[in-house]
């Protein structure tokens, strides 16, 4: 079978190759490819073109209907990570592709860099590094995070991970979950609010859900209007949960103090995006699993995941009617 990776950019399997790449080997032909351009349709089509499996490396890769109806051999697409928010799953299981992804995997990594832009905002990190090197030796105030209250949005297993190392800094942790399970919340120490409330509580939002039509801007200018004056929002999920406008003049307002965002809605930020020009935003370009552990670990749990298709016992399957 053909294996094609149509969207390494930026790469996740390194120039001089990984394991991973050679256990692949063993199954077929493999063809990657690291330049950009797989967020345009037709070169997306024009790359997997003949292709048997796709490994779905970058979200900005879409896998709509046109794109699959498009692609008559292809019969898996191995997503790395967990969103499926880019692949039309009602059509690819009408055209019986299976998808599958990697739950769990990147968990600690995604939620350490959550926690990371937390303190970056907390303390003004950014705007102190480019003050000391531009020679303006001044402070910018931050503020403590013990004794704060942190709501995490979302208590899927990134979103425990993240309340678990909220409450080991001394936050107090809320959290609303599309289950409302009690007691998946207090196994992390958080107790579940409704969303509302939630709002009207947390010094810092943090965003752990999947981006659905129900997730869609779940923060927009209602919901930002909720929340406490200074409020801190973290999100390291996906950048279609908040309607941006909103956001920018909420930032603009100081109604939210400060933002830290991984994700954002088109990736890459294009050019010329209020949030490259805002002081109080802190930027990372979807980089939370950029890690050698979590890459490690989610190029080798894809390879299983095409191995185990390959041989008829597939696992992690999303769509279980394709099959």
């Amino acid at each position: 079978m053909r294996i094609v990776i149509p969207d390494n950019a930026p790469p996740m399997y390194p120039p001089a190759g990984h394991p991973s790449l050679r256990a692949l080997e063993r199954l077929g032909e493999v063809t990657l490819i690291s330049e950009p351009g797989a967020n345009d349709a037709g070169t997306l089509v024009q790359r997997l073109a003949g292709a048997t499996v796709a490994v779905n490396v970058r979200a900005y890769a879409r896998f709509t209907a046109e794109v699959l109806g498009r692609l008559p051999d292809l019969r898996h697409v191995a997503i790395i990570g967990t969103g499926t928010d880019n692949v039309d799953l009602v059509a690819a299981t009408a055209q019986g592709v299976v998808v599958t992804n990697t739950p769990g995997v990147t968990r600690r990594s995604v939620a350490e860099h959550a926690l990371a832009l937390l303190f970056a905002c907390a303390r003004n990190i950014p705007r102190h590094d480019q003050t000391v090197r531009a020679g303006d030796w001044r402070h910018h105030p931050g503020r403590e995070l013990h004794g704060k209250t942190a709501g995490v949005v979302g208590l899927g297993v990134i979103g425990q991970e993240f309340a678990k190392l909220a409450v080991a800094l001394g936050l107090r942790v809320i959290a609303w979950s599309p289950r409302h399970d009690p007691a998946r919340a207090a196994a992390c120490g958080a107790e579940l609010r409704e969303l509302d409330h939630l709002y009207a509580e947390a010094d810092i939002v943090s965003l752990h859900v999947r981006s659905t039509p129900q997730t869609r801007q779940l923060v927009n200018a209602s919901a930002l209007a909720k929340m406490r004056d200074g409020v801190i929002l973290i999100n390291t999920a996906r950048g279609a949960l908040i309607d941006d406008v909103a956001l920018v003049a909420a930032l603009r307002s100081g109604k939210v103090a400060m933002a830290g965002l991984d994700v954002f809605d088109p990736e890459p930020l294009p050019p010329g995006h209020p949030f490259r020009e805002l002081p109080n935003v802190v930027l990372t370009p979807h980089a939370a699993i950029a890690t050698p552990e979590a890459n490690d670990a989610l190029l080798d749990a894809v390879a299983a995941n095409i191995a185990n298709w390959a041989a008829g016992r597939p696992g992690s399957v999303v769509n279980p009617r394709a099959r």
